[in-house]
């Protein structure tokens, strides 16, 4: 136990401070002797104390325990793929209105483009949606290449996907416009594909919207001869015909 001398015990305590390198919070200070003055430095003596390192210890760490969920509660807060949220009453109701309120809005927009309509809903599945719009003015509403449908068909389907609890896919029609534009798109493939094929070099389609970017791709899947990608960006994205 080391000790340390000084005119005072202040002076003594700072210089075993110093020795050790220590504050004076992180020792224990034993006084040895008080010292004396003495007269006319005649009988003078130092004082002395003893410093003792206090041990270290470490801050403490408040770990807060986690509780566990249990299997029920799990099951409910976190659903995963394999186990679907369940369709509530509410839900439905959700859906529903989404689903009404979607056709006021097409029919709305119909209107507005000089080309009134009425709306037939009908399910292809669950969550496949198609919307027959009869109109007297079917070539004003269909538009040039299908233009002003696809366009109201997308307004459709962001309406859907911000007001409806479920996920719905639409597809709006006039007349026998689809059907006609289905044949429309399989025979361009058909064309395009021996072109290429003919010429060894890759076709460009002009540009169309995603679902029937999908009919081409669908079309030519198993053609042994040509491939089919897209590039671009959207609303410009194309459809590219390959030799293999």
């Amino acid at each position: 136990m080391p000790t340390f001398e000084g005119s005072t015990i202040q002076a003594a305590i700072q210089k075993g401070l110093t020795h050790l390198n220590l504050e004076r919070d992180a020792v224990n200070v034993e006084v040895v002797s008080e010292g004396r003055k003495g007269f006319l430095g005649i009988g003078r003596k130092p004082a002395i104390v003893s410093l003792t390192a206090l041990p270290v210890t470490p801050p403490k760490t408040a770990v807060k325990p986690q509780a566990k969920p249990s299997k029920v509660a799990a099951a409910v807060t976190a659903p995963t793929a394999s186990q679907p949220q369940q369709m509530t009453p509410a839900h439905k109701r959700d859906d529903e209105r989404a689903l009404q309120a979607v056709k006021a809005y097409l029919s709305a927009m119909a209107a507005a483009i000089d080309a009134p309509a009425q709306l037939k809903l009908e399910r292809a599945s669950k969550n496949r949606l198609t919307i027959q719009l009869i109109t007297k003015k079917e070539g004003l509403l269909i538009g040039h290449h299908g233009k002003t449908i696809n366009a109201l068909q997308y307004l459709g389907q962001v309406y859907l996907n911000h007001h409806a609890h479920s996920k719905f896919t639409l597809l709006l029609n006039v007349g026998d416009y689809r059907e006609r534009r289905n044949g429309i798109l399989a025979r361009l493939a058909d064309k395009t594909a021996r072109e290429a094929i003919a010429t060894g070099q890759a076709t460009l389609l002009e540009p169309m919207p995603s679902f029937e970017r999908k009919q081409i791709h669908a079309h030519l899947a198993d053609s042994p001869h040509v491939i089919t990608y897209s590039e671009g960006e959207e609303p410009h994205r194309y459809v590219v015909i390959a030799p293999k």
